[in-house]
């Protein structure tokens, strides 16, 4: 191995108390840490760490044998001691071994429960809770030696634990971020490895950021529901919003992952969606603020025609003390909905709606298209990026369950509830059933407040 970059200085890193080396596939992030561990236990006799993944097969399969093949390259005899579970090193140091899951959930952290140690590390800590994670570094208190927590998680979702923990930000005494890329470990691959990886997650492809850029983003499997029907060169573009029409807003309340979607159809029979807004752990009172500051700014002078999850005429725990549509009328929002708009037969006719409409044509160009402006935000109490949140969705993001669904005795396909990309596509669902062509049922319609009364000035002639 050759280390250099980001490698070095992952390699390089002694102080940082938490740290996370992130990588993209075969980005060498379990080697560069494997090798963090070798230098510390080798350098400080008597250190005593950890080797940890989340299951028994996983570490002993996987890991352990990467480990004992650097110490041989290195020429470092090991000694096995089988009852305590740990590699002896000639100065002392040790290394356990240990699969973090426990059987029995009533004894949860017992696995490693009992161990003293300076440091630790978690291969594929993506698959490890975050109280397993935080009770595993509370065992870092091995006296006279420094501490350090090392993890190698492959790319996680934005709304992941280890995304919120450390984010590209931290680069302090307690926090460390370093993400790998394929790029960074090409020298150490074999000739067009990376040229052919490239090929499969081209960077229009919504898992080129994880995959092969080793950042947070999208991570998800199954079946895309619009497979082979968006085709993101050809229904992603630029779209200018058009004061003289009608603006279609669709809200959907989510668990504290509030969303907004906009669009406009055009005389051409065009659904041009132009933006949203997909909200990170915000309450819906937090976010509406959000959703009128960005739609007063991007389209200026709308005629506004709003539509919600019906869900939100229900009390709930939407984080108010309030339903969620009493919420939307307290910040001047007055929806319509449809009773039936989360029935798996609604939805599901609303995705072969859309599915149709990505395979027509107009004068005008593709009868369906999304917006590649910079109008697709992702926005948190701590940050707002750029985030296409609904391409990538339709593009990938959003996937059948494996699980059907029985309606009137038969069996029918269901989209997963990821918690991530399903609430742009519900908004998308939603603007479809209200505001697309199609059978009409029944739907109910928030009135907003009579304006108040206003005096001519000339009431005495009355």
């Amino acid at each position: 191995m050759v280390w250099r970059g980001r490698h070095s200085e992952a390699l390089l890193d002694t102080t940082t108390y938490e740290t996370c080396i992130e990588g993209a596939i075969r980005a060498g992030k379990t080697t560069v840490c494997l090798w963090r561990e070798f230098n510390a236990l080798m350098g400080h006799p008597g250190m005593y760490g950890l080797l940890a993944r989340w299951t028994d097969n996983g570490v002993y399969g996987l890991v352990v044998p990467l480990w004992r093949q650097i110490c041989e390259r290195a020429g470092v005899p090991l000694i096995w001691n089988p009852h305590e579970e740990y590699d002896q090193l000639p100065n002392g140091s040790r290394l356990y071994v240990r699969g973090l899951k426990s059987q029995d959930q009533t004894l949860r952290y017992s696995k490693f429960r009992g161990l003293t140690l300076s440091r630790a590390y978690i291969d594929q800590a993506e698959e490890v809770p975050e109280d397993v994670y935080l009770e595993v570094t509370g065992r870092l208190s091995q006296t006279g030696y420094a501490h350090q927590m090392t993890i190698s998680p492959q790319s996680v979702e934005q709304g992941h634990w280890i995304a919120k923990r450390f984010t590209p930000e931290c680069d302090g005494p307690d926090l460390k971020y370093i993400p790998l890329s394929v790029h960074d470990n090409a020298h150490n691959l074999s000739e067009g490895y990376v040229e052919r990886l490239i090929s499969i997650y081209p960077p229009t492809h919504p898992k080129h950021r994880t995959l092969i850029l080793g950042q947070h983003g999208m991570n998800v499997t199954g079946v895309a529901v619009y497979k082979d029907l968006f085709v993101r060169t050809l229904h992603e573009r630029p779209i200018a919003f058009n004061p003289a029409l009608p603006l279609e807003e669709g809200l959907d309340f989510g668990k504290h992952h509030p969303c907004v979607v906009w669009r406009q159809q055009t005389p051409y029979g065009q659904t041009l969606y132009l933006g949203g807004i997909l909200g990170q752990d915000l309450y819906l009172e937090d976010f509406l603020p959000i959703v009128k500051r960005h739609r007063m700014a991007w389209f200026p002078g709308a005629d506004i025609l709003s539509c919600c999850d019906p869900a939100g005429a229900a009390d709930n725990s939407q984080g108010v003390t309030t339903n969620a549509l009493t919420v939307l009328k307290q910040h001047g929002f007055y929806p319509r909905w449809e009773t039936n708009s989360n029935s798996p037969a609604v939805r599901l006719a609303m995705v072969e709606r859309q599915g149709a409409a990505m395979r027509k044509r107009t004068p005008h160009g593709e009868a369906f298209a999304v917006a590649s402006d910079d109008r697709w935000m992702r926005i948190s109490s701590t940050q707002q990026v750029r985030d296409t949140f609904l391409a990538d969705g339709y593009e990938a993001g959003y996937v059948w369950d494996e699980h059907f669904v029985s309606v009137g005795s038969k069996q029918m396909r269901k989209p997963k509830k990821d918690g991530w990309y399903e609430h742009g596509q519900n908004c998308a669902e939603y603007l479809e059933l209200n505001f697309g062509v199609g059978p009409q049922r029944e739907r109910v319609v928030i009135q907003p407040p009579p304006l108040p009364a206003v005096s001519s000035g000339l009431a005495w002639m009355s």
